[in-house]
């Protein structure tokens, strides 16, 4: 495992704090009414979270915005949720969960929401969902040593993998492999332009 991970691991233990803190909700924060009409299920969303270990994750790999957490957009009876997998110290639930979209956003630091949607012509983005469905019935738990390896548990980048990997028959982010961090995925392949086109974006004047 990388030595990174080994840390933040540790540190989640250790300091046991959680990582949004009721002060730092920003009730405020929302996405308007137009963009809400651009949603579409299977869409991406991608935010900063508060706290230290958002930080470290948003320093650590550099996407060239501001982000620490993604979730996958689905539309429940006309109520848009999430389904993502958070760790136990930084959530009431462990593992895979969904919540309400606003919930998600009300708790994403302010101008960080970004959107992406898969833009292969010949894959249903929306195909997903359901696989991502069936790993929040089962309760899987959060992977604190974020290994893809491990499917047995699984963090918010290994969620989406997994779901695509199913629901397509094939890895649609081989270029991991070529990186120093092979076993892991991070939030930079949900911007590969080749794989995804962004829908939304509240950092369009601070991004790359």
């Amino acid at each position: 495992m990388p030595a990174f991970f080994f840390l933040s691991d540790r540190i989640l233990r250790l300091t046991k704090y959680r990582e949004i803190p009721e002060k730092a909700f920003h009730e405020t924060y929302r996405l308007t009414e137009e963009e809400i009409g651009l949603l579409r299920n299977g869409d991406i969303i991608l935010r900063r979270g508060h706290g230290f270990v958002s930080s470290v994750i948003n320093e650590l790999f550099h996407t060239g915005y501001n982000l620490s957490h993604c979730a996958l957009l689905y539309n429940d009876k006309g109520k848009w949720k999430v389904i993502h997998s958070v760790s136990s110290e930084l959530s009431e639930t462990d593992g895979v969960q969904s919540e309400t979209l606003e919930k998600f956003v009300r708790e994403s630091v302010p101008g960080s929401l970004i959107v992406v949607r898969l833009s292969q012509p010949n894959l249903d983005p929306e195909e997903p969902i359901k696989f991502a469905k069936q790993y929040l019935e089962r309760r899987i738990p959060f992977d604190n040593r974020f290994d893809l390896k491990d499917t047995s548990k699984i963090y918010c980048t290994e969620l989406i993998y997994l779901a695509y990997l199913r629901a397509f028959g094939k890895d649609l982010f081989a270029k991991r492999l070529t990186s120093d961090h092979p076993e892991f995925l991070s939030l930079s392949a949900f911007l590969d332009s080749t794989l995804f086109q962004v829908v939304i974006n509240h950092q369009i004047n601070t991004g790359r």
